[in-house]
């Protein structure tokens, strides 16, 4: 269970960060009052201690462990990915406790698989898998994941590329030169997949379901079950273009601290799934009465990365009976800004708040700009 007990230590530190869990020297924002009324609440930017000088968010990483898919050595799965026209997708999803929850003593068997209705999947990488317990069959179908997976305290994952061909229509013509000679030539149509009509099912013993590949271009969803241990699924997917601007995932803990200030902590990744960096950052009412959350991003090494700022949402409302409650939680959105404050990007997730100042979680996406720039854009609220 070592790689599951990292997020108890997530949360405790989240906690208690404030009082002596990290380096002050390393992280000069941790001296400063945290002001919700200035244009970054207060963060700098400024180098840090890797990880914030948090050990439990730097062995974070190596819960994200890169699979070397052998179905990649296939004839016809590598004639797929390399085609150049063939659709792209990545796709994340986690199962069991998306908090840690060391109330959780049932064994949850999530064995299951992943199966595209056209084209390839590849495995890029799984997530908290236990040696000797968690593992992936031998594949024999490029259509088809599988795996093996029991949580209780924590939860297990895979990050997948999708790729999805399109097929060719050769048709011949008749051409007449000038001699009146006449030569049939080929014209070749290419057919791009019907995304309304490719289908990626994720099926396990708990909970199942299906989505299109029109879906997937902009996924961000988290499934809660009916169940006595609070289990989730957590689906997060986007399309990728051949040259793509720079996009990835983020997770971590959202909870308050000691004096109840919410406080967010977690993991930046790239688009397939591999930590490149930390996050971390406060969220409250400002003064004017909006929700906002003020947070900034460093580098694996940590060197400034980004400002992050925005809005979330609460559901349920306060009105909301015990159950709704108890799942509390709500959505993010927000920008990225570089040192000279310019806004380079674009975030979105959910998050799960917890009774009795306790840690939740939060799961999102982020997106930089780059060939699609456009001051008007204001996706950050929206689909991207």
């Amino acid at each position: 269970m070592a790689r599951k007990l990292l997020f108890p230590l997530l949360v405790v530190a989240l906690l208690f960060w404030a009082v002596g869990c990290s380096d002050n020297a390393a992280d000069p924002n941790l001296n400063n009052e945290v002001n919700l009324d200035d244009e970054f609440g207060g963060y700098t930017a400024t180098p840090e201690s890797p990880g914030f000088g948090q050990d439990e968010l730097l062995d974070e990483a190596g819960a994200n462990e890169e699979y070397d898919d052998p179905m990649l050595v296939s004839p016809d799965v590598s004639t797929i990915v390399q085609e150049p026209n063939a659709e792209y997708y990545h796709m994340r999803i986690l199962w069991g406790q998306l908090r840690y929850d060391s109330s959780v003593t049932d064994v949850t068997d999530w064995s299951g698989s992943l199966t595209i209705s056209e084209g390839a999947e590849i495995i890029r990488r799984v997530i908290h898998f236990e040696l000797g317990q968690d593992y992936i069959p031998t594949r024999t179908d490029r259509k088809v994941i599988e795996w093996v997976s029991y949580t209780t305290v924590h939860n297990d994952g895979i990050a997948v590329d999708l790729f999805v061909p399109p097929t060719y229509d050769t048709t011949w013509v008749e051409e007449v030169d000038e001699n009146n000679d006449t030569t049939l030539v080929p014209v070749v149509d290419t057919i791009l997949p019907d995304l309304s009509t490719v289908t990626v099912a994720f099926e396990t013993g708990p909970y199942s379901r299906t989505f299109t590949l029109s879906e997937l271009v902009a996924l961000d969803t988290i499934v809660y079950l009916d169940d006595a241990d609070s289990n989730a699924v957590a689906f997060h997917a986007f399309r990728l273009d051949r040259v793509p601007c720079p996009r990835g995932f983020l997770a971590g803990t959202w909870g308050f601290d000691e004096e109840g200030e919410g406080e967010f902590q977690g993991v930046w990744m790239n688009r397939v799934g591999t930590i490149t960096g930390y996050l971390k950052g406060t969220y409250g009412k400002n003064s004017s009465g909006l929700n906002v959350f003020f947070g900034k991003w460093i580098s694996s090494n940590g060197e400034f990365e980004g400002f992050l700022k925005g809005i979330y949402g609460q559901r349920p409302s306060p009105h909301a009976n015990p159950e709704a409650v108890r799942h509390a939680g709500g959505w993010f959105a927000g920008k990225i800004y570089n040192a000279g404050r310019e806004e380079i990007g674009v975030l979105k997730g959910r998050y799960r708040s917890a009774p009795n100042y306790q840690g939740g979680f939060f799961q999102g996406r982020w997106k930089l700009r780059c060939n699609d720039f456009s001051t008007d854009r204001s996706d950050y609220e929206e689909g991207f």
